[in-house]
């Protein structure tokens, strides 16, 4: 029997957005759900498994929920689970295994902690009684559940070596092991199992077998690759029987005595005698008309539950069912922006040599009513567009966006009211944008793009890539556009990011080429006459043929010294100082108005004393590149680097106050693409090589006066050991903590518009039950507030 599905018949269930308020100090998870690669069941749940975590389904009202690392599990890149009663085991790539029942979590490390050469992946769990038996990159680890620590490791590879197993199986008599050397079994009550001598081949070839289940007392297994074409054999004894060859083959599940066998297009229902078939076809998904890519599938209460690679979990009963949690398209996230109310998010970018990676164009907007995506599908303009790499904000008009990419030009967005949709496309000469190809519109590459209101202009400042006039000026109140030729960057390719300086200088890391460095311009306030321009650039001004040209700006620090000319991300802070994360740290240049009046404008290297009783220090993240920095209502930096997590740091760079990484926070990845604020609540994003996170800082923009002030949680009652927060201040506020009696207890100055309280006086001791009033004033001392704070003890 074949089943055809319309979309008549098609629902879909989404879970709402993570629109809860966050503590202070608390993690969210931002991940794409759509891509579930294995689908399991325990009593109550369906669970759906994807590199970020999992997609929780109620068996019984079919509600949805989501099990991340910011939400209890141990960590990232789930690589394999596998449901058993009320638990949940889920194992990682990098070895790492919890063990989930009734919502608690225990969790074994003791594979991801083993040094050891190598894979550690977990890739298929196998539960016999009391032990889960683990299918490894190296071998097969044993688990005793009655003591949740491993109990022995089988190397069952030649000479006890190394042997990829993919997949285990057990008839009661022998375990299974599909290889990437054959099928091996062993006698399970085996007292030698655990030495590879017990192991013999049971397969008649020595190739990679990827799957093997148990169907009615038939060992059936899969000779080839996921992904690609294998044959279905059923061994025995006597032999080897094929039982059909698959396309795209995926995975193989059993129950009812009734064996599943899935490829990327459908799944084919076997009874026990491997006679009759029914098949069900992949259907089109949704509104959206996204296709549907199967990678799991198991039978579950009469329905087919299926894993798939765009769609998240979806069920079969006659009719398809979509279980998706919200989420953006993509986890490959290159840029993100948070612009009014609503976290912008682009994946795309370029390979390490600039050319495209080919990512479909999609841009994901999360708004307090949730997340918006939009793609190739459903959005024309982006039906041949790719490769997003970054995106610019209209300060003054937060439903006005502009998005950069590498070969399809300039699209400006809109957002409101939940609402996303491209206002314009700029790709042609004609839209001042020139393409590197005549003839074809593939290859109008725009790097970076800034919002310019500094004077009496607005104006979209623009780099063209590897044409002869690399910055384009756009002038939407005029719609006009107008190109410039400055000699130093002309038909540069990697020049990004970009900034406009408080006092309207304009800043250009350029990545590539003889300019590489920095890029400073001039426009004295007339962008339309290009005339009076002039600027500095790595290139001293006799070498480069444009007379513009006034000087050479290089990074040189206070000793004189050029630290490097490879700069990953720049900022300018509240102090109007301007901050350059490089390959070698931070740089700092104090004075960014004097840039022009100085000849050798100097680039600190913030120094960190050590504490170490010496007088020596340590310059600022000296060893790591830092490839993103954002500066909080507080003035403190944010620095996410490539390969060791993000810290803060205070203002002026030589306090370290939070470290972050994989291993101590929800992190999914140690590699920071780039970070955006939320200036009104304080929540920090960080965009990584595996999606976006966020975290609530302490952090909030400054009130214009003090009419808004309280505090929370307020009254403070005896179990209660947290932070006590004053808010609703102006930035950088002073504030007093005293008795009713006017004895001062605490004082602290507001980071941007929040101040903090752990309810200690200053000998750290907790203060007695009582009101305690707390007076504020602004930093210039013009104004001033109070409000009070309820202590029970």
């Amino acid at each position: 029997m074949r089943y055809f599905i319309s979309l008549a018949f098609f629902s879909v269930i989404f879970i709402s957005a993570q629109s809860q308020d966050l503590l202070i100090g608390q993690w969210r998870s931002h991940y794409s759900f759509s891509n579930c690669f294995d689908v399991e069941e325990t009593n109550s749940q369906w669970v759906g498994a994807t590199s970020g975590g999992l997609i929780i389904v109620e068996k019984e009202d079919h509600s949805i929920s989501t099990y991340t690392k910011s939400e209890g599990l141990s960590d990232f890149g789930v690589s394999a689970i596998k449901g058993e009663g009320d638990k949940l085991f889920v194992g990682y790539s990098n070895g790492n295994i919890d063990i989930i029942e009734r919502g608690k979590v225990f969790n074994i490390n003791d594979l991801k902690l083993k040094m050891m050469d190598g894979d550690k992946i977990i890739n298929h769990f196998l539960k016999i009684d009391n032990q889960l038996f683990c299918a490894t990159a190296f071998g097969i680890v044993v688990i005793n559940l009655e003591k949740m620590e491993i109990k022995s490791t089988y190397y069952i590879g030649d000479n006890a070596s190394a042997l990829k197993v993919n997949q285990l199986a057990y008839d009661r008599e022998y375990l299974y092991a599909a290889t990437e050397k054959g099928v091996l079994r062993a006698l399970a009550d085996a007292p030698d199992i655990h030495v590879y001598s017990a192991w013999s081949q049971f397969s008649t070839n020595r190739v990679n077998y990827s799957s093997i289940v148990v169907l009615n007392n038939q060992i059936i297994a899969v000779k080839g690759d996921r992904g690609g074409t294998v044959t279905i054999e059923k061994i025995s004894e006597s032999g080897t029987t094929s039982i059909s060859s698959q396309n795209y083959y995926q995975n193989i599940s059993v129950k009812f005595d009734q064996l599943l066998i899935v490829s990327s297009s459908k799944v084919e229902v076997y009874n026990s005698n491997l006679i009759d078939k029914s098949t069900i076809s992949n259907p089109i998904i949704g509104a959206d008309n996204i296709s549907a890519s199967f990678k799991d599938a198991i039978f579950s209460d009469g329905s087919i539950i299926v894993a798939d690679t765009s769609n998240g979990v979806l069920s079969f009963d006659g009719a398809w069912t979509k279980y998706l949690p919200q989420g953006p398209i993509s986890n490959s996230v290159e840029d993100i922006k948070f612009i009014g109310d609503n976290l912008w998010l682009v994946p795309g970018g370029i390979t390490t040599s600039w050319n495209n990676m080919n990512r479909a164009a999609s841009v994901s907007v999360l708004s307090p009513k949730g997340w918006v995506n939009k793609i190739r599908s459903n959005t024309p303009e982006f039906s041949v567009a790719s490769d997003f790499m970054s995106i610019t904000s209209v300060p003054k008009d937060p439903t006005k966006v502009f998005i950069n990419s590498w070969g399809s030009g300039v699209f400006e967005m809109g957002a409101l009211d939940g609402n996303l949709e491209v206002k314009n496309h700029f790709f042609t000469p004609e839209n001042g944008l020139v393409n590197i190809f005549e003839g074809t519109s593939q290859y109008v590459r725009i790097p970076s793009s800034v919002w310019d209101d500094k004077g009496n202009n607005n104006v979209l400042w623009i780099t063209n890539a590897l044409v002869k006039n690399a910055i384009v000026a756009y002038f939407p109140e005029k719609d006009k556009w107008q190109r410039y030729s400055y000699g130093a960057i002309s038909g540069n390719m990697g020049m990004a990011p970009m900034l406009v300086a408080a006092n309207g200088d304009k800043w250009l890391v350029v990545q590539r080429g003889e300019a590489k460095g920095l890029f400073i311009w001039k426009d004295n306030d007339t962008p339309e006459d290009e005339s009076d321009d002039y600027y500095k650039s790595s290139i001293p001004p006799s070498r480069d043929q444009d007379p513009r040209n006034v000087g050479q700006v290089l990074l040189i620090d206070n000793n004189g010294e050029e630290v490097t000319n490879t700069i990953f991300s720049m900022v300018e802070d509240n102090n109007r100082q301007i901050w350059l994360g490089t390959d070698k740290g931070v740089l700092v240049n104090y004075q960014p108005s004097s840039v022009f009046n100085q000849d050798v404008p100097i680039f600190s290297r913030i120094k960190i004393p050590r504490d170490d009783g010496t007088n020596y220090a340590d310059y600022l993240l000296g060893g790591d590149a830092v490839s993103a920095i954002a500066v909080d209502a507080g003035n403190r930096k944010w620095l996410g680097t490539q390969g060791s997590g993000v810290i803060l740091v205070s203002p002026d760079g030589t306090k370290q106050l939070e470290s972050f990484d994989v291993t101590n926070s929800a992190l999914s990845s140690n590699f920071i693409t780039a970070i955006t604020i939320d200036d009104k609540t304080g929540e920090v994003f960080f965009a990584t090589s595996e999606g976006v996170v966020s975290y609530k800082g302490r952090a909030t923009q400054g009130e214009g006066s003090f009419s808004k002030i309280y505090a929370f949680p307020n009254p403070v009652r005896p179990n209660y050991s947290g932070t006590i927060t004053i808010t609703g201040l102006m930035t950088n506020s002073n504030v007093k903590i005293t008795d009713t009696a006017g004895k001062l207890v605490f004082e602290t100055t507001s980071v941007g518009g929040q101040a903090f309280w752990d309810g200690r006086n200053f000998y750290g001791t907790l203060v007695k039950s009582g009101v305690y009033l707390v007076f504020v004033a602004s930093e210039d001392g013009k104004s001033s507030g109070v409000t009070k704070i309820a202590i029970l003890r």
